[in-house]
């Protein structure tokens, strides 16, 4: 489920929706996702200082915590 919302909320934010790919790695307790997108909509999805990012990463952890389980957003290259 937080892996489907991951996935909304990043391709409505970027320009290029086809080149988003998520690497997600599920334990018991903790989701760990690696957005993997353009180039250019790195800046968009970073934000001014990282607040989208945050701003994603902070909503994801509360949805998260509903669930009792912990999440980790990471932007890779």
């Amino acid at each position: 489920m937080l892996y489907r919302l991951c996935e909304f909320l990043v391709q409505s934010l970027i320009e290029r929706p086809d080149a988003l790919k998520i690497d997600r790695i599920e334990t018991e307790s903790v989701d760990i996702f690696f957005l993997h997108v353009a180039k250019e909509d790195r800046g968009r999805i970073l934000g001014k200082g990282g607040r989208t990012i945050g701003a994603l990463r902070r909503f994801l952890e509360g949805v998260a915590a509903r669930f009792d389980r912990e999440v980790v957003v990471e932007i890779v290259d």
